[in-house]
């Protein structure tokens, strides 16, 4: 939109240009063409003047977005990896379920900042080498909605990248948290992200146990389809297993 009225005051100024044969100022009196075309370089120095303003606070929400991510991955070990491996299991993914989405700047910022909410996790729970008490099970899930909170006033995640944070635990059939949401209640870039997120949470290292086989975590959300998936998200993973497991040995490699 922006680009369209620059090039549109662009041709004003050439058309209005072309009216004069002296420069404007040197005239006495100004004509009505004149004064559009004075108008027309006041006006597309202000656009020009908006669009620097944006660029930078676009620059700042993104280093802001950098340093949630770098604050996460030093208090929960191991974050920064898991961020990263599932932000491309995510990507591949949504290009295989509805590649639109990934039009949405927000969605990839989503994946990578889906639990920036364990920032305000205690570390006693968040590096817990057993199982969890059911009120440090509570204190756990309460990350998607501080999370979501958190980040709730940053534009560059309005739109499905906010929807991925609050939701992505929720699951097909309505046993989720933190809203119990039911199939296509829940925002698609979610129900997407939940897939890639359990396929890099079982294949991993965790405080409480060691990384399963691969083949494990197939199984596994093959299993869950219909429970904790979207089936539609669980048949294009299956379309495209092959090229995550590649794309996993890539990043380990």
């Amino acid at each position: 939109m922006k680009g369209s009225r620059l090039r549109s005051l662009k041709t004003v100024e050439r058309v209005a240009a072309g009216l004069h044969a002296t420069p404007f100022r040197a005239i006495g009196k100004r004509q009505p063409d004149e004064q559009l075309l004075l108008y027309a370089r006041d006006l597309r120095h202000l656009l020009e003047l908006e669009r620097g303003q944006r660029h930078l606070i676009k620059t700042a929400y993104e280093e802001t977005i950098g340093a949630f991510a770098g604050a996460l991955a030093a208090k929960d070990f191991g974050t920064g990896a898991h961020s990263q491996r599932v932000v491309r299991y995510a990507k591949e993914l949504t290009r295989a379920v509805e590649p639109a989405l990934l039009d949405d700047p927000s969605l990839e910022h989503g994946f990578l900042l889906h639990d920036v909410g364990k920032i305000g996790v205690p570390d006693s729970i968040l590096q817990k080498t057993c199982n969890l008490t059911r009120d440090e099970r509570i204190v756990m899930r309460s990350h998607t909605v501080l999370g979501s909170q958190l980040l709730s006033q940053v534009p560059l995640l309005q739109g499905e990248g906010l929807g991925v944070i609050r939701s992505h635990h929720e699951r097909w059939d309505g046993s989720g948290y933190p809203d119990m949401l039911t199939a296509e209640d829940i925002p698609l870039g979610a129900r997407i992200f939940a897939v890639a997120d359990t396929l890099d949470a079982i294949t991993s290292d965790r405080p409480y146990r060691d990384a399963a086989p691969w083949e494990t975590a197939v199984g596994e959300i093959f299993a869950q389809s219909r429970h904790q998936f979207d089936p539609k998200v669980v048949d294009a993973f299956g379309a495209i297993e092959p090229r995550l497991r590649r794309l996993r040995q890539r990043m380990a490699a």
